[in-house]
């Protein structure tokens, strides 16, 4: 019979998909493009940054709940 309680490694799993780290922001680049932008790779580096904060943080809330 399954268990109905989630391992440490499942909620890990999920966590870390949540926090959706992003190599390439496809979707920023394209409406930026769509609505005229000069530069719409500019956000690139951003969102770099954001994606590694992000997940960087759901790591750290993983091996302190766990």
């Amino acid at each position: 019979m399954p268990s109905s309680v989630a391992s440490n490694e499942m909620c890990t799993f999920l966590i870390l998909n949540i926090s959706s780290l992003q190599l390439i922001p496809v979707n920023v680049i394209a409406y930026r493009s769509q609505y005229g932008s000069v530069n719409p790779t500019a956000i690139v580096g951003l969102g770099l940054l954001a994606t590694a904060v992000s997940t960087g943080m759901a790591i750290v809330f993983c091996k302190v709940m766990g």
